[in-house]
């Protein structure tokens, strides 16, 4: 019988020692705040909400790249010979980044303005005028950016502007500036 208990014994005491193995813990390194890992990265842009005022820099999530787009406020254009059609030309600046992803492209087709009442203006490029400056379909690679004007031909007394930014493959706005 003592033969048998030694064997049992020494099986239970390693049953134990593993049990007591796997109970310890070990825990992930738990994530560094901004502060404790050190001064941020001041090269980075600085991107908002998909959703921002004129001015700010909206953070756009799209298929092959997360862009930073910047849209100054909404400026009365006048030096146009070609006369609008709606009644007033209006531009903005924008600024496009990729900050992310593997590429894509950012063109002035993919804006519009909608008014308070829902209307829709797509932009415009005015006949007749000087081109120099306006933004196209601009491709961008990480790191890459471009910027030039956008315009629109809204009606004169149009309230409420929003541009939307959706790009022509995309079925929602995928940002905005008010």
């Amino acid at each position: 019988m003592k033969k048998f208990i030694a064997p049992v014994v020494g099986l239970v005491l390693l049953g134990l020692a593993g049990c007591g193995a796997a109970s310890e813990t070990t825990s992930a390194p738990e994530p560094q705040s901004q502060s404790e890992q050190g001064e941020a990265d001041t090269s980075q842009t600085q991107v908002g909400g998909k959703d921002v005022a004129f001015g700010e820099t909206a953070g756009i999530e799209e298929e092959g790249g997360q862009f930073a787009i910047t849209a100054t406020p909404l400026q009365d254009v006048t030096e146009f010979t070609t006369p609008p059609m709606e009644g007033k030309y209006v531009s903005t600046d924008v600024t496009a980044e990729l900050v992310g992803g593997t590429g894509g492209a950012v063109a002035s087709v993919d804006f519009m303005l909608v008014d308070a009442a829902g209307n829709e203006y797509p932009n415009a490029a005015p006949n007749g005028t000087d081109l120099t400056g306006q933004l196209f379909a601009t491709l961008l690679a990480e790191g890459d950016s471009d910027s030039g004007k956008v315009f629109f031909d809204i009606p004169a007394d149009a309230t409420g502007l929003k541009m939307i930014y959706q790009p022509l493959t995309a079925t929602e706005p995928a940002g905005s500036w008010s």
